[in-house]
């Protein structure tokens, strides 16, 4: 008797294609997650430039600012080389003078030397608010610049820091010189 030769089966159990399932799935899962986390910051870069602009943005708003011995408003602005050349017979001092922004003088958006200090709004013009979100502080104080030392009083670092949403954060330094008297 002759016996007829068995067919093999060709395609996949049941059970294969479970496990096969699972696996793709599980692959399809960890990309879908690794998408999301980088469509999630994807909008960091935003906030982070709109941070760094607001930084900057201040940062030249303080320098543009006059730094010598006399206060801003003291009419031998230009000239004083000393507190005694001054006509209000005082140093410029830290901190607010009842003045709006821009202050006319750098030292007068820092409440002390070395001090950080809220800026708010973080924008100069009423009209124009700060992004919501946003906080900025500014330190300003002594530093060495070149043959300047720090003691003297001549430079000053100032240092504006700018908090956005999420705790994003923009820095912008940069350094003031105390501008000579005119002859």
């Amino acid at each position: 008797m002759m016996t007829s030769p068995t067919r093999r089966q060709t395609g996949l159990t049941f059970i294969e294609l479970i496990i096969f399932i699972v696996i793709v799935s599980v692959g399809i899962v960890g990309i879908l997650s690794v998408l999301n986390f980088t469509v999630r910051g994807s909008s960091d870069p935003l906030v982070q430039k709109q941070a760094q602009a607001l930084a900057e943005g201040l940062l030249d708003e303080i320098q543009t600012g006059y730094f010598g011995y006399c206060d801003g408003a003291d009419k031998f602005l230009k000239y004083g080389t000393s507190a005694s050349t001054c006509f209000s017979g005082s140093l410029d001092t830290y901190g607010l003078k009842g003045e709006t922004r821009p202050y006319d003088s750098v030292i007068h958006y820092a409440s002390a030397a070395g001090t950080p200090t809220a800026l708010l709004p973080a924008l100069p013009s009423e009209s124009t608010p700060a992004p919501p979100g946003y906080s900025a502080m500014v330190t300003i104080g002594p530093a060495a610049l070149g043959d300047i030392t720090a003691a003297s009083g001549d430079a000053l670092l100032i240092n504006v820091t700018v908090t956005g949403p999420n705790g994003v954060k923009a820095i912008a330094e940069g350094f003031k010189t105390r501008q000579k008297p005119q002859p």
